[in-house]
């Protein structure tokens, strides 16, 4: 017997149902993933928008430090203090792992409200995370130089990798949840 893919107008999750909505998922997956990356290397670091994004980072993070520490100042994307200087570059920005998340959540066969109040959340809560990478990188170049580059290109990047899988994963529980609560009782 052959299953017909799921009528269901919100596109959500029916075990049993459709063809392999794993497959379909990956494959989403993939070409958005892929299509982000495409935007993000062959558009958007060259903008002036990026730009300006860059610049906007760094002036919410000086604002951010300037609670912590004296002495900050921003000049573009350079934020300065007494205890040491970073600049916010290619990379700093959170877009990957953004654009990651968002693949993913877009991807993933749930109802749009859920993938709505899922991107709104995910992308606020690695953003915040961001901000905690560059204050934390102001400070253990401050305070413990001999780590910084090891905390900027190894440490923070894998922190950041793992708290959007949890997002993800957290996310998935509750949009599966949400959908099987609503499911009546097989008969």
């Amino acid at each position: 017997m052959v299953e017909r893919e799921s009528d269901d107008p919100e596109g959500a999750v029916h075990p049993g149902r459709g063809r392999d909505p794993w497959l379909r998922f990956a494959l989403l997956f993939a070409a958005l993933a892929i299509a982000s990356e495409v935007v993000y290397y062959g558009f958007a670091l060259e903008s002036n928008l990026f730009r300006s994004y860059l610049e906007v980072l760094a002036a919410i993070s000086g604002v951010i430090l300037s609670h912590l520490t004296e002495g900050i100042v921003v000049r573009g994307t350079i934020i300065s203090g007494d205890l040491f200087s970073v600049q916010i570059a290619e990379g700093c920005d959170a877009y990957r792992i953004c654009a990651l998340l968002c693949s993913a959540m877009l991807a993933f066969p749930a109802p749009p409200a859920i993938k709505a109040w899922g991107l709104v959340l995910g992308l606020l809560w690695l953003n915040l995370l961001n901000f905690v990478r560059i204050v934390g990188l102001f400070f253990i170049g401050g305070y413990f130089h001999p780590i910084f580059q090891r905390s900027h290109e190894v440490y923070f990047p894998v922190f950041l990798i793992c708290m959007t899988v949890l997002a993800w994963i957290l996310w998935v529980r509750r949009a599966t949840s949400v959908e099987f609560e609503s499911a009546p009782d097989p008969a």
